[in-house]
């Protein structure tokens, strides 16, 4: 079975590793008499692993497709006593002390606050779907009269290269058996298909070239980009076409918490003393 230990989130991810670098400084220590105490999930040399830590794995695993069992239980219980030991082994060498372990479980640290403080936000101010609606409503208004354009493209590591391309492009040459042979684009996969995009979807030195473009043409000269030497052709034309709010949903509701990290950002760092 392959049972995966706090993968289900970057907070969980941060206790498993203070888990295993720390150790007993995430548990106190109880006399072994308590070890079956409510709580408890059993005790090494008299340092106790909460119950809750191996709920926490459990349902990380059966979120990850894993079924809640005896079994996987079971694993996960000797996996969690195995970190105390080894946890407890490093912290008796000192390694807990060194520069760099320091450095490390700082960080985590930083991490795991953060985490906790944006759950925090969005607990106590969710984006319900009345939220999700409004900012839907929001963005098909603002893109009612927009156009969107079917693109393929083209990318070569250099100018000399592209501008042979296109040559072979008009002389009448695919550009889907092209772009499969010679781009550097993840695109090549699909003969060079973009597909469906809106001017602000893209850079604005492609989307400058292309909204200028009629349908079914080809890009005079190729475009420069950090990618390389881009190649484009706007296939297809028309107005924009929203997807339904039920498909939107996800991108939108974790916009919205992207906006209420950054405005909280924005607000606590407009009251921090930074030097």
């Amino acid at each position: 079975m392959n049972v995966s230990l706090l993968k289900l989130s970057a907070a969980s991810a941060v206790c498993s590793a203070l888990l295993l670098v720390t150790g007993p400084s995430l548990a106190q220590p109880k006399p072994a008499s308590t070890s079956a105490a409510a709580g408890v999930m059993a005790t090494v040399n008299g340092v106790a692993i909460p119950a809750s830590l191996l709920e926490q794995n459990v349902n990380a695993n059966v979120a990850q497709g894993q079924r809640d069992t005896p079994e996987l239980r079971q694993l996960l219980k000797e996996e969690l006593i195995n970190r105390e030991i080894l946890a407890q082994e490093a912290a008796k060498l000192g390694l807990d002390k060194t520069a760099e372990a320091k450095t490390q479980l700082a960080q985590l640290r930083q991490t795991l606050m953060v985490e906790l403080l944006l759950n925090d936000l969005i607990k106590k101010t969710p984006v319900t779907d009345l939220k999700i609606k409004a900012e839907y409503d929001r963005r098909v208004e603002a893109l009612k009269n927009e156009q969107e354009y079917k693109v393929a493209l083209i990318v070569t590591p250099t100018e000399d290269e592209a501008k042979a391309l296109i040559a072979r492009l008009n002389k009448g040459e695919s550009f889907e058996k092209i772009a499969t042979e010679k781009s550097i684009d993840p695109s090549k996969e699909k003969g060079g298909q973009v597909g469906w995009v809106l001017p602000a979807q893209i850079l604005p030195a492609i989307s400058n070239v292309m909204v200028n473009l009629n349908k079914g043409a080809l890009a005079v000269a190729p475009i420069r980009t950090q990618a390389g030497w881009n190649i484009i052709k706007v296939e297809d034309k028309r107005a924009y076409q929203p997807p339904g709010l039920n498909q939107a949903k996800n991108d939108i509701r974790q916009a919205l918490q992207q906006q209420q990290r950054a405005d909280l950002v924005k607000r606590l760092r407009e009251g921090a003393k930074v030097q």
